[in-house]
């Protein structure tokens, strides 16, 4: 057997175990010497790269009018100049503005971040794919988990495959594919990688001194993210970071350090079972509703938490939301969602606030300070109403009935003022009424909360819709949060 040579490819050797084998090898060979070991790591990256690359494409953001006099968003870009080209479809125009995609189907539907788009209104775009230049539109774009999904008129893409975040763990190489500087326009995603430095961060706190479209919080405000020391350059948000078998566990965004300072390393979204679902919504052009129980959690005290006990303590149980129904009261001690451990009150927020409305998730706490008083409840999370700073879009959006739309009544804007007043049993918000519309001449207007469709009661919009839909003359409407007296109210017939 030959010596083992003690060098840095073969110290990785160490660190890979049996990846660094080649299939041939058996207990009785020797073992590889370094740079058969390296040899091996560099064609497990090389043919994970291979395997997804192709479905990395360039995004190009063209103002509608000239950068210099358009203002709303400070997206990374290059500096200004007056390029040669001006047509976005040619080879050789290099844009100012841009980022990075990957296809999730195969007949044209691109996922980048949200915040890759700017201010949506004010610019067109483009998909590079393989040197051919796109079209794209936007087919939903979701504020809370800052997704937007582009579509091109092109067939037969190659869809990336998708991993698992929640199997990857600290230290473990990864792979990030971009489009840095927008060079990868001819179809050549960029490489580079490192490992997972840390998992479930917290993105950066908004800061106050940034216009209102960048203040809003996230979901990975709450800690989702994964942190790598794989460079991202400048255009590589919305990009891939793949484990070594070529699949995606998450999608590349913002660079970890504050401007003016070190940027050594970046995140990524996690590609887990909320990412999944919300893709699924949006690849059909509807946005995504996350889930609302409706406490105020605050942490366990420092002593407990110095002792090892875990959970987020209910500081206050808001009316007419699933935690009133369900009877959780100040002072329960959350401890598990779903036989899933609850750290703390972020962790609390983040399980939560990820599912989808109506949810049913079983919740496990203690009351009374006591270990023997653990008990569980059965939950139907209402809908969230997430303070984004960037509005929601989707081609598909819920009808109206008669002139008027109905919301989950915690995602309602008047909710929080009028949630003491509302009926426990449930109900539905109304957001918005066309003037002069039949809902409107029979007095209802944004801000009113309807408990029954005639005798029946509706608590979701899918609910009141289904009620309504059965109705074809005049609709008597029960409200609530109202004097009696003007509790009733019929919609006429159109």
């Amino acid at each position: 057997m030959n010596a083992w040579v003690w060098s840095p490819t073969a110290a990785i050797a160490v660190c890979l175990g049996a990846l660094a084998l080649p299939p041939a090898l058996t207990a009785q060979d020797r073992a590889p010497t370094g740079l058969e070991a390296a040899a091996a790591l560099e064609q497990v990256v090389i043919e994970a790269i291979a395997k997804a690359e192709k479905s990395v494409v360039a995004i190009a953001r063209v103002r509608k009018e000239r950068p210099e006099l358009s203002r709303g968003d400070d997206e990374p870009r290059l500096p200004p100049r007056l390029p040669e080209i001006s047509d976005p479809t040619d080879p050789d125009f290099v844009p100012s503005e841009f980022g990075t995609g990957v296809v999730i189907d195969a007949k044209g539907l691109i996922v980048t971040n949200y915040h890759v788009l700017g201010d949506t209104k004010s610019a067109d775009f483009y998909v590079w794919l393989a040197r051919k230049p796109y079209p794209a539109k936007v087919k939903a774009a979701d504020p809370w988990l800052d997704l937007a999904v582009l579509q091109i008129e092109a067939e037969g893409l190659t869809p990336m495959p998708l991993g698992n975040a929640r199997d990857l763990k600290k230290g473990q190489f990864v792979i990030a594919l971009g489009n840095p500087y927008a060079i990868a326009r001819d179809g050549q995603p960029s490489a580079t990688w490192g490992l997972v430095s840390n998992l479930s961060r917290k993105a950066p706190s908004p800061r106050t001194d940034t216009r209102p479209s960048e203040r809003g919080e996230t979901l990975h405000h709450w800690g989702t993210l994964i942190q790598t020391d794989a460079r991202l350059e400048l255009g590589s948000s919305g990009g891939a970071l793949l484990n070594l078998k070529g699949e995606m566990v998450g999608l590349t965004t913002s660079l970890a350090a504050l401007a003016g300072y070190e940027k050594s390393g970046g995140f990524a979204y996690p590609v887990d079972d909320d990412f999944r679902k919300a893709i699924d919504q949006l690849k059909i052009g509807r946005l995504p509703e996350y889930g609302f129980l409706g406490v105020a959690p605050r942490l366990l005290a420092e002593n407990e938490r110095r002792a090892g006990r875990i959970g987020a303590v209910v500081e206050d149980v808001v009316p007419a939301t699933p935690a009133a129904k369900a009877g959780l009261k100040v002072g329960d001690l959350i401890t598990h969602i779903d036989s899933q451990p609850v750290i703390d009150k972020v962790d609390l927020i983040r399980q939560l606030s990820g599912k989808p409305a109506e949810t049913l998730v079983t919740i496990a706490y203690e009351r009374g300070g006591s270990v023997a008083k653990r008990s569980e409840v059965k939950v139907t999370l209402s809908k969230k109403q997430p303070e984004v700073g960037r509005p929601g879009l989707a081609e598909i959006v819920d009808p109206g009935w008669r002139g008027m739309r109905v919301e989950y009544a915690t995602a309602a804007p008047l909710f929080r003022e009028q949630c003491r007043d509302l009926d426990k049993a449930g109900c539905v918000g109304v957001i918005e009424v066309d003037r002069d519309s039949p809902a409107w001449k029979a007095g209802f207007r944004p801000g009113d909360f309807v408990s029954h469709v005639g005798p029946m009661r509706v608590s979701t919009p899918r609910e009141f819709y289904e009620a309504v839909g059965k109705e074809s003359g005049d609709v008597k409407l029960k409200l609530t949060a109202i004097e009696p007296a003007k509790a009733s109210r019929t919609v006429p017939a159109p």
